[in-house]
């Protein structure tokens, strides 16, 4: 916690927070350019967006999209459970201790108080993660006879984005400096693990006992927390203490609500695996039921989002996981079927 910080965080804390102001007051005029830019690098349109824009146009890598994604959310929030400050309210917890002085204050937004633990950042840990798997497989399988040019093209759009991402970050004073710089390194060299294994052989066992393996994993986690006398949800205190806006507080943005989304989308594909024997998008796809398969898949994600319930209803987190199992089946299974059964030229 931040009265027992060693020194040498609560130098990188100060200095983080000093970068972080410095951007507030040259992006000042750009605040809506700035959570759109973090709204970009949301986890959850890895799910929304990337994972069936990927696979509609190309199954194995929508697929390995989705598996590093969930993999990389699910890291993420274990690593996160037990430490990282937020600024927004590390600048604000750290004047109650009288060894600190001259703390730079912080401007909030709308997009500011998410309530897990900080570090490392889930948005540049998943974003990384999921563009570098998506741009190396362009470079293997989008482009034929794929040359220089187009592979830096590649290389320098991946690092422009997640470079804005990670500034927006900063700029909404959710994130410090190394915070964001983990998050990238972190998630690049998880999906350069996972480009190396084949996901199309999976069936519905496997994705039912890798779900299992995560809800097991967080389970211990936390279990060991709480024997140690620890607060598994003092990230989510500190967010509704510190937050400029109560209305701000954003309970989807807890690390048990990605564990439920990673989960039940991991769930959801495999029952379209399941329902469809040998899933796959036809081998004579034209280009007119790729883009459509794209446009119904990304509508379906969408609207299914948009379902919204009060975080502070007993059954949030069911509806949460039943509404990421119903995306993934359509996507998956029930598009494609109305596809097969409606040839379009």
């Amino acid at each position: 916690m931040i009265g027992e910080e060693p020194g040498i965080m609560e130098y990188v804390h100060l200095r983080g927070v000093e970068i972080i102001q410095q951007i507030q007051h040259t992006f000042r005029h750009h605040v809506d350019l700035m959570q759109f830019l973090t709204r970009v690098g949301d986890p959850r349109y890895a799910f929304l967006i990337y994972f069936p824009l990927a696979y509609c146009f190309h199954r194995s890598t929508g697929t390995r999209v989705l598996w590093i994604a969930c993999l990389s959310e699910w890291l993420n929030g274990v690593l996160k459970i037990l430490h990282g400050e937020r600024p927004y309210w590390w600048v604000n917890e750290v004047r109650l201790h009288d060894h600190v002085v001259n703390v730079p204050s912080l401007e909030q937004y709308s997009l500011t108080c998410e309530t897990g633990p900080g570090s490392p950042s889930g948005h540049a840990m998943v974003t990384s993660a999921v563009l570098y798997s998506i741009g190396t497989s362009f470079i293997k399988h989008g482009v034929k006879h794929t040359g220089k040019l187009e592979r830096s093209l590649v290389w320098i759009s991946f690092t422009i984005v997640l470079i804005a991402v990670n500034i927006s970050r900063l700029f909404i004073a959710t994130h410090f400096p190394h915070q964001v710089v983990a998050g990238s390194i972190t998630g690049i060299l998880l999906a350069e693990v996972v480009k190396h294994e084949h996901t199309n052989h999976l069936t519905f066992c496997h994705y039912i006992v890798w779900s299992l393996l995560l809800v097991s994993g967080v389970f211990l986690t936390y279990t060991g927390i709480i024997l140690l006398g620890l607060n598994p949800l003092w990230s989510l205190d500190l967010a509704k203490k510190w937050c400029a806006r109560s209305e701000w507080v954003h309970p989807d943005t807890t690390p048990f609500f990605a564990f439920v989304r990673d989960v039940s989308s991991l769930i959801g594909v495999g029952v379209g695996v399941l329902l469809s024997g040998n899933p796959r998008i036809p081998k004579q796809l034209s280009m007119g039921q790729k883009l459509l398969h794209v446009g119904m898949s990304i509508l379906l994600t969408l609207t299914i989002e948009n379902i919204k319930i009060s975080p502070t209803s007993s059954i949030f987190y069911i509806v949460g996981f039943l509404k990421f199992t119903t995306m993934m089946i359509g996507v998956v299974y029930i598009i494609p079927q109305i596809l097969d059964r409606n040839k379009i030229d």
